[in-house]
């Protein structure tokens, strides 16, 4: 999967009158959604209802003083079919309308928006709001494995079946990848029915898939998945409308069309149900939906360059699958990807990490805030050069700076990621920090197998000493060979699966010993103050 205090948020406005995008006749438009003056105020579920609370500041025009309520599909640009409610206009209105879960018209997934009637046609006044608690759904959750932050990404091949590599290694936080069309297609042997529609998975890939999580954990870890949604023929409505006819490793996927959309809300719910830690299948704690998704043209594919409607898009997809892993357990963390370009932006394939999460989370914000969580890839610039001490160059030392507006984040300055995440225009909806996991990084062998172990130690300790990293999670438990022709050596063994330096400081780094491996890595890197190079926080 590898390719690699402050401003206001870009002057992104953070309320209901934000630019949205919508689906409409083939493209994207982006235009404010209502005037301000009627504000939905939360949308939440309660028992076998959702209530909606509007506020209204000023009275708009109607042709008979009442406000209608409307239940609209996440790609649906306004009010469409008939309204779900309606009530007297008044400065304060509360709505009341069956959720209607397990049933084809379940309202989990769309959004609210309040019209009034105009010259006869129904004329939206209110921006549109989602529902925002839908762990309230989720009836009894796991305690997540929160057993420490030291992880890896893990090698398919050596999980079980005798294998004890990951227990040598004390890895607490494991890693791994699901593609969305493995599951959906092949000998449809599992039935899923939701939502009113049965539908059918592959349980040859499925028990591969629960090979993996219920080994890891009931070996005492927790475990992270990516959700990556590729390109398959015969199941291109997986792909979001704006995804086909180019090519990416992975598409945006697809809320813009019902069959698309409603297959992704199934096949979410059925993994989050499926690995919620009560079926006997292993637990998942963290999903990460896609990879790196501001590098769009490779990990996220999308032919769209405006960036406030690629966040539009993918805010849609993020609120979806938070939707369906929040109701199957509510414990769980859902998270966006970035990778570590921070405000570079010399390629049109890419949006900087920083300018789309600020265009994401105002999005979010605007439509009903959610508790998202942020998965980072921190990874050293150039990626191929672990010996961050001695800078390749000129041009790459200048790219990893101690403050804001840094062109890359690594390990180096991964305290400029966390107090950015701690603005409170960040925060979540209880106005804490949102949890930081970082899901992917890697150091080479390739300048040698002593740089690759003193960079792993100094990392981890990074990570250690920053009380808002709740997780760093190495790539990768074995060499991976489209990576080493790369240059990317990173894993702790090599193809032959034979151990490299880096597997013994990696296995010490946080034991009895850790003091003495630390030392080793700093004398290598020629780190004479190793409290200052933390920059704890």
């Amino acid at each position: 999967m590898t390719k690699k205090i402050f401003s206001a948020l870009s002057g992104i406005a953070l309320s209901a009158s934000v630019a949205l995008s919508v689906f409409s006749q083939g493209s994207i438009t982006v235009r404010a959604e209502g005037t301000g003056s009627v504000s939905i105020a939360s949308a939440t579920i309660a028992g076998e209802k959702v209530v909606v609370n509007v506020s209204v500041a000023e009275m708009p025009q109607s042709d008979d003083g009442k406000f209608y309520l409307f239940a609209e599909k996440v790609y649906q640009p306004g009010p469409a079919g008939a309204p779900v409610a309606s009530a007297p206009m008044n400065n304060s209105v509360k709505f009341s309308v069956p959720l209607d879960y397990k049933t084809t018209e379940c309202k989990l997934y769309d959004k609210f928006q309040v019209a009034v009637l105009s010259g006869g046609t129904f004329v939206p006044v209110s921006g549109a709001h989602y529902i925002t608690n839908p762990e309230a759904l989720a009836t009894s959750s796991q305690k997540r494995k929160n057993n420490g932050k030291k992880g890896l990404i893990l090698d398919g091949a050596k999980i079980g079946n005798g294998n004890t590599e990951v227990m040598t290694l004390g890895v607490q936080q494991a890693a791994y990848n699901i593609n969305l069309e493995d599951v959906i297609g092949g000998d449809c042997g599992v039935l899923y029915e939701y939502n009113g529609k049965t539908y059918q998975f592959d349980s040859s890939y499925l028990s591969q898939y629960d090979h993996c999580i219920r080994t890891s954990t009931s070996q005492g870890m927790g475990m992270t998945i990516v959700l990556l949604n590729q390109l398959a023929p015969g199941e291109e409505f997986m792909i979001s409308p704006y995804s086909r006819g180019g090519r990416g490793r992975y598409y945006m996927m697809n809320t813009s069309e019902d069959a698309g959309l409603e297959m992704l809300e199934a096949v979410v719910s059925y993994l989050a149900y499926r690995y919620n830690g009560q079926n006997g299948f292993g637990q998942v704690d963290n999903w990460v939906i896609g990879n790196e998704v501001n590098a769009k043209n490779e990990w996220n594919y999308t032919n769209v360059s405006d960036e406030m409607a690629y966040a539009q898009l993918y805010a849609d997809e993020l609120r979806v699958c938070y939707n369906a892993i929040k109701s199957r357990n509510a414990n769980a963390f859902v998270c966006s990807s970035f990778d570590h370009n921070w405000t570079h932006r010399n390629d049109p394939s890419y949006f900087s990490a920083r300018s789309l999460i600020e265009a994401m989370n105002a999005c979010i914000i605007a439509q009903g805030n959610i508790d998202w969580a942020l998965a980072e890839h921190p990874y050293n610039y150039p990626m191929i050069w672990t010996p961050f001490w001695t800078p390749k160059n000129e041009t790459a030392a200048a790219m990893i700076r101690h403050d804001i507006d840094t062109p890359y984040l690594s390990m180096q300055n991964i305290e400029q990621l966390t107090d950015f995440m701690c603005q409170p225009g960040m925060r979540n909806t209880k106005g804490a920090v949102r949890p930081i996991l970082l899901t992917e990084i890697g150091y080479s062998s390739t300048q040698g197998q002593e740089a690759q172990a003193a960079a792993i130690v100094y990392a981890y300790q990074r990570a250690m000493t920053n009380r808002y990293i709740n997780m760093i999670v190495f790539n990768r438990q074995t060499d991976f060979h489209l990576e080493v022709a790369d240059g990317l050596s990173v894993g702790l063994t090599g193809q032959d699966g034979a151990p490299k330096l880096a597997f013994e400081f990696y296995q010490q780094m946080n034991g009895a010993n850790a003091g003495s491996y630390i030392q080793r890595a700093a004398a290598y890197a020629g780190i004479e103050d190793w409290n200052a190079a933390m920059y704890a926080r």
